[in-house]
């Protein structure tokens, strides 16, 4: 039995679980049994719609999910954070919300407003602030443990509800379109930025949301790409905060796959426009993943190719920032210091 986790005994069932898969499980079907919101909820996505748009060696997928329009909505302002209680915070949780323990800083939680079939919130046990660097080590320890899915973060500015409160989420591995697209981008792409035998790094900028990926075996390598990227990042922005980002991690064969979506701002332009310009999105990292969500019936009808390209490009970094991020990268990487 493993000891990253506490035991989650089913009051159902009566069955102890042997492996942290099926606790999950059980867990979450508990969950549906005694919660009314999460149960009503996970009924809806039998009615969730889907629009599929194909780019050549990419697809993307718009998703009507009109439970979602509390994150795709959600006021995020210092002021508005500070006049609510934390929804993640344990003595917050709604009565009907159980926590599974996964170790000394995190516990699951299941999603009351799910995109996926299984849809858990892992935040931290103390509150403390949206902040991936010094919890980079912790994805990928929590990625390896959850292997069967996808985890994500979002970034304070980049599609998080709770800015205020650590967290990632998981969902369904090989959901998202990217992950099954991914090798045709990179057949595309034909050359990483840089290999060195232990890690592969490359740099995708024929998808609508440009990215930068690891592929890697090795925690400390991941660890040093992660802080290139990071520190290329935060040196163009240049702001007291993190620098805009969500990032993808699924581990399999040994090995983890990370994707991470740099960006230059929270949301298009679109979400402010008035009247039949205006549409209700605010891309994360599950719309970068190529999961488009969209809680509103008219934006889900409405919307185009030509509305997605636009919308990612106003929020992805441009193409000048990409290639420098390259170059600060490959001088991180290979040692050759600053400029």
């Amino acid at each position: 039995m493993p000891d990253f986790f506490h035991d989650y005994q089913s009051p159902h069932s009566g069955k102890r679980c042997d492996s942290l898969s099926d606790n999950i499980k059980n867990f979450l079907s508990d969950q549906e049994k005694t919660w009314e919101l999460l149960r009503i909820n996970y009924g809806l996505l039998d009615k969730v719609r889907t629009r599929e748009f194909h780019f050549g060696h990419f697809n993307i997928k718009a998703q009507f999910n009109p439970s979602r329009i509390i994150s795709s909505s959600a006021r995020i302002d210092p002021e508005s954070i500070a006049a609510r209680t934390c929804f993640l915070c344990n003595e917050n949780l709604p009565g009907e919300q159980k926590k599974l323990d996964l170790g000394t800083d995190f516990f699951l939680l299941c999603n009351p407003y799910p995109i996926f079939r299984e849809h858990f919130t892992i935040p931290t046990k103390i509150h403390v602030p949206q902040e991936i660097k010094d919890h980079f080590r912790n994805m990928l320890v929590l990625t390896k443990k959850l292997s069967d899915y996808t985890l994500f973060y979002n970034g304070p500015q980049c599609g998080a509800s709770a800015p205020d409160h650590f967290h990632f989420q998981a969902g369904n591995k090989s959901f998202l379109p990217i992950e099954r697209d991914y090798n045709h981008m990179k057949d595309e792409t034909v050359k990483p930025w840089y290999s060195d035998g232990e890690i592969t790094i490359w740099g995708i900028n024929t998808y609508p949301g440009k990215f930068v990926s690891f592929e890697s075996g090795h925690i400390a390598s991941l660890l040093k790409a992660f802080d290139s990227v990071y520190s290329g990042l935060k040196n163009h922005t240049r702001k007291e905060h993190e620098p805009l980002m969500n990032i993808l991690s699924i581990y399999d064969n040994q090995s983890w796959r990370i994707i991470i979506f740099p960006r230059d701002k929270h949301r298009p332009s679109h979400y402010y426009e008035k009247g039949n310009n205006n549409m209700l999105i605010s891309p994360a990292a599950v719309d970068f993943g190529g999961l488009l969500i969209l809680p509103r019936e008219e934006d889900f009808s409405k919307i185009s190719k030509e509305d997605i390209i636009n919308i990612f490009n106003q929020v992805s970094v441009s193409d000048r920032h990409f290639h420098e991020l390259r170059s600060a990268v490959l001088r991180k990487m290979e040692n050759r210091g600053e400029e």
